[in-house]
């Protein structure tokens, strides 16, 4: 029996004058290959959940796919849910920042107007402004932001001596209080370990429901989209904090690619406050880091 939903979405597809063709098989699914001419773009539909999934380069097709995908109900709120998502986690420089957002139905589309999505779409300049709407439109409990900073967070890395033991144990501090007031027991997080274990682990001894774990949840859960750019944003905002502290030219850098502008920036502190005095500043157990330090 045909999907009237997909039939809905070829239909939408056509009316803005792009092709479509069936893409390669994919579990539970019917994966759609999206044209206009110039750019291709793979769009990823699941009847069960109702829900669907854009992929491909970033492309202006790619874009207005996505849009028209949200204008058409792309997330499917039909419960409440508690999304959780992380920043910082592979940053030379920053805390670790941990979000959770509580998302019941009557809110989903007041997020979805204001744009809502995984944080990686959306440019540096509307981060904060977007994450200011969701805390209004999600006030404090039903949403909570944790920061690990530098210094807190070398010290239970170096207890611990694993970064997803440390995240685990953050989801689960995170989450204890939106589900203490909201009453939610549907959790979902982005999965960033290979193995589920340990962060089932993790909220089962701190009496938390079991959390459902997807990698780019922030692609299925408005929740989880909501709470990636709580985290990114608040992320980019210790950095510009940091900076400031550290006598720097402004935020200190994120990411762990650009090594000369790290190295340069991780000098400069060493040159005002030592080497003690970085770890404040950054996680000083990644092996370039301690290059420097060595």
């Amino acid at each position: 029996m045909e999907d009237a939903r997909l039939a809905a979405l070829q239909q939408a597809i056509e009316a803005r004058g792009w092709r479509w063709r069936p893409g390669k098989p994919i579990p539970h699914g019917t994966q759609l290959l999206v044209e206009d001419g110039h750019d291709q773009a793979t769009l990823n539909y699941y009847p069960r959940q109702g829900r669907t999934v854009v992929g491909g380069r970033d492309t202006p097709l790619r874009r207005a796919l996505e849009a028209l995908m949200l204008a058409m109900g792309g997330f499917v709120v039909e419960q409440a849910e508690i999304g959780m998502d992380e920043s910082g986690k592979g940053d030379w420089f920053g805390p670790l920042v941990v979000a959770a957002v509580c998302v019941e139905p009557a809110v989903a589309p007041a997020l979805l107007r204001a744009g809502v999505r995984d944080s990686k779409m959306i440019a540096g300049a509307r981060m904060a402004d977007l994450a200011a709407t969701i805390a209004r439109l999600v006030p404090a409990p039903a949403h909570v932001v944790t920061v690990l900073d530098p210094l807190a967070y070398n010290q239970r890395y170096a207890a611990l001596g694993n970064i997803n033991a440390l995240l685990a144990e953050l989801y689960a501090t995170t989450a204890a209080p939106v589900v203490a007031h909201t009453g939610v027991s549907a959790i979902v997080c982005d999965q960033f370990a290979q193995s589920t274990a340990r962060l089932e682990a993790a909220f089962v001894a701190a009496g938390l429901p079991r959390p459902r774990q997807a990698h780019h949840a922030e692609r299925i859960s408005l929740a989880v989209a909501a709470a990636s750019v709580l985290a990114t944003a608040r992320f980019q905002e210790e950095l510009a904090r940091l900076g400031a502290a550290a006598g720097w030219e402004g935020p200190l850098p994120a990411g762990s690619s650009d090594l000369p502008l790290l190295e340069r920036a991780a000098r400069w502190i060493i040159a005002r406050e030592g080497r003690e005095g970085l770890a404040r500043y950054a996680k000083v157990h990644f092996q370039p880091v301690q290059a420097l330090l060595r």
